[in-house]
């Protein structure tokens, strides 16, 4: 095969003949001042003859419809692809950049021969890996004389004004002056070196440019047919190569990113105590896939799954450590010793290291791993799931750890669109109430609902529109509201209006504390009770009665009055429920309580913790006065020698001082002299003192130690 430019595609630059033995790149005359114009001209020259090579070059391949679509909260979509495929045919998908890392994780292929013959797709950067391996860039099929300065030395031959063969020696750009004022022009001059010498001639005047090498050639198609198979930057297209015999059902499923579903509930409220409301879910969901959904069977899941990415489409090299290379040892000849054993020369060891590819390169793609699953039925139930018929909602189910909702008719959406469709409608169990949460307003409760979900399935959470019937008969708009996940059988309250006709006022009356005492075996157990009243006055508009559900904050280790059985207590709230009858006010009170034990050995506390502890006790008896009575005498006492303590130290502390000056005084009067005599009488009536003073402290630490024995002795006796 060999590359030709024509002399038509040289001179117009544009309706590129093409075919399987030439391609062809235009060339055309420009001017200085259309230089624009004619570099729009060569990126149309240039696409065409892309297109024009992957019409050639494709591959006939299956493209396996839409059979399933499967949404997650979770911001997750399952697609699944089905349908029959021939022997030997190869499914392809077309697939955005940034889902390859969650196709490359999640692809499942269904095929009940197994006979997968493997799965590839393009590199992240194709083109950059094409390029590397061939002689020019992109830049040069830019423009013909790019790609022959590019392709210099290569062997050539030209046709028109000027014929030659030989090798390419450089094209240069040139500037001339077109007749009759016209301007000037652009154009290039070809040089090449020929067996007789060098030949050149203007490119716009040949008739046509050919390389005759072979390899030359390859290379070029090469990189003209990987131009064409990634033109789509953001897309990568995934083949799926089977085998077998015979042609049969197979598809694939994958998961991959997808806008999260959304709720939207419509809730009509209930008129009469015990009536049934209307409850009506409907599911939001977007196509963003790039491609339209026809005819497939949608489902929903609400749920939490772990969801995890990981960059599976990025080469990942492993470090290898560096090792030295092994050389022949150095081998120095002996001399010449006939009787003496000459030894066996060392053998060198060559070493060396096989790169495996991590890229796993199978004709010319990126070979992924992907799961396989034999089908032992004759279809998988994935793709062939029973279709329900006849109800408009959703068919629920609820699992271990997600609810589902298949839809029965099977939905078509566009590319880009949004779909609103129904997967809950049923009647539930509702009653109004009023409920009054201080910290979202203070002296008004809020209208509320609360719904009983007495359905077979969880309710996913959502936004709630109400509605309100009045006498007449009409449904008007009340306010939203948001429902949260409601396991089945569970009730929550949905909120939807400030209830301004009611006025509550919520007196808090503060804390009471109260600490008893129990004492056995010198371990005191110190009880402290702790209090908290709230009282409400509830007025109801004169008209009507109300139903208030009083809501406070559960905190921990406070629990509510045990007379007070209406209580429900949830993992974070209090919630009271008071009946207030219409045209007057209705006073209610919360109380909770608190209690926390301390346990203490009582003869670890010095007397003055003791004697503090036992008289913050509020435990009434004698026993407890008497012990505290004599506490009070012990501590006085100690009190009193650590005091005298305290001024013997005070007392020293003065003499050392006095000392130093009498001191300093001797050296520079003299031990002899009278004055002298007077200083050192002085240091003697001192150090007699001090020594009096040490012995009054040792009697006053014994007096110390004595006295907390004796009330150490104390606290074990106390029985309380």
């Amino acid at each position: 095969m060999q590359t030709r430019f024509s002399k038509a595609a040289i001179r117009r630059g544009v309706d590129l003949p093409f075919s399987s033995t030439a391609s062809t790149i235009g060339y055309g005359q420009r001017q200085t001042k259309d230089s624009d114009k004619w570099k729009g001209h060569m990126r149309t020259i240039i696409i065409a003859i892309i297109a024009a090579l992957a019409a050639a070059t494709s591959v006939m391949a299956a493209e396996l419809p839409l059979k399933r679509v499967v949404l997650s909260t979770a911001g997750l979509a399952q697609f699944t692809h089905a349908g029959e495929v021939e022997p030997g045919s190869t499914l392809e998908l077309s697939v955005r950049l940034d889902q390859v890392d969650d196709m490359l994780k999640s692809l499942t292929i269904f095929d009940q021969q197994s006979a997968i013959g493997g799965v590839s797709l393009p590199g992240r950067a194709p083109l950059e890996e094409l390029f590397r391996d061939l002689p020019f860039g992109p830049d040069a099929l830019e423009s013909l004389p790019n790609l022959l300065n590019t392709l210099v030395g290569s062997e050539v031959e030209i046709d028109g004004e000027t014929s030659a063969k030989g090798r390419l020696l450089k094209v240069t750009e040139e500037t001339v002056q077109l007749p009759d004022s016209g301007g000037q022009a652009v154009q290039h001059r070809l040089t090449l070196m020929t067996e007789t010498g060098l030949v050149q001639a203007v490119l716009q005047n040949l008739g046509s440019v050919q390389f005759t090498n072979a390899e030359t050639q390859a290379q070029i198609n090469k990189a003209l047919a990987g131009i064409a198979e990634n033109q789509a930057k953001e897309r990568r297209k995934l083949s799926i190569n089977l085998l077998g015999e015979n042609a049969r059902e197979a598809g694939f499923s994958y998961v991959v990113s997808a806008p999260v579903w959304k709720t939207a509930y419509r809730l009509v409220l209930p008129q009469n105590e015990g009536d049934k409301v209307r409850l009506q879910g409907w599911a939001i969901v977007e196509n963003l896939t790039g491609n339209d959904w026809n005819d497939v069977e949608l489902s929903l899941v609400s749920g939490n799954p772990v969801a995890l990415k990981q960059s599976l489409y990025t080469a990942f090299y492993a470090d290898r450590p560096e090792v030295p290379v092994t050389v022949a040892q150095r081998i120095v000849p002996r001399k010449d010793e006939a009787d003496a054993a000459v030894p066996a020369a060392p053998v060198a060891q060559e070493q060396y290291m096989a790169k495996r590819s991590l890229t796993g390169r199978s004709g010319g793609g990126i070979a992924g791993v992907f799961a396989m699953e034999r089908a032992e039925a004759p279809t998988d139930p994935i793709m062939d799931q029973e279709l329900g018929g006849g109800a408009l909602a959703a068919e629920a189910e609820e699992a271990s750890t997600q609810i589902s909702y298949r839809f029965p008719e099977k939905l078509t959406l566009a590319n880009g669109s949004t779909m609103m469709v129904p997967f809950v409608d049923r009647e539930i169990s509702a009653s109004r109430v009023w409920l009054y949460q201080p910290d979202t307003n203070a002296r008004h409760p809020l209208a509320s609902v609360k719904v009983e979900n007495d359905t077979e399935t969880a309710l996913p959470a959502g936004i709630i529109t109400a509605f309100d019937r009045t006498d007449s008969g009409l449904t008007n708009f009340v306010g939203d509201a948001q429902l949260p996940l409601t396991t089945k059988g569970a009730s929550k309250f949905v909120t939807f209006a400030l209830d301004a006709k009611t006025d509550i006022r919520r007196i808090d009356n503060g804390l009471q504390v109260t600490r008893l005492g129990k004492a056995v075996n010198g371990v005191l157990t110190i009880s402290t009770k702790s209090i908290r009243t709230i009282d409400y006055e509830i007025t109801p508009p004169e008209e009507e009665d109300r139903n208030v559900v009083i809501e406070e904050a559960r905190m921990d280790g406070w629990k509510p009055v045990s007379s007070l059985d209406q209580i429900e207590m949830t993992a974070s709230r209090l919630r009271y429920e008071v009946d207030a009858p219409k045209g007057e006010t209705t006073k209610a009170q919360l109380r909770l309580e608190r209690v926390d034990d301390e346990r203490l050995r009582l003869s670890s506390l010095a007397p003055q913790q003791l004697y503090a502890t036992l008289r913050g006790l509020q435990n009434t008896g004698s026993v407890l006065k008497s012990t505290l009575a004599e506490l009070s005498k012990l501590v006085g006492a100690i009190n009193e020698a650590e005091r005298e303590k305290a001024e013997l130290d005070e007392e020293i502390r003065q003499i050392s001082r006095d000392q130093e000056r009498i001191r300093e005084n001797l050296s520079a009067v003299g031990q002899t002299s009278d004055l002298g005599r007077r200083y050192l009488e002085s240091l003697r009536q001192q150090e007699d003192r001090l020594a009096e003073i040490g012995t009054e402290k040792r009697r006053l630490d014994t007096k110390i130690s004595e006295t907390r024995a004796e009330a150490a002795e104390l606290s074990n006796r106390l029985e309380l």
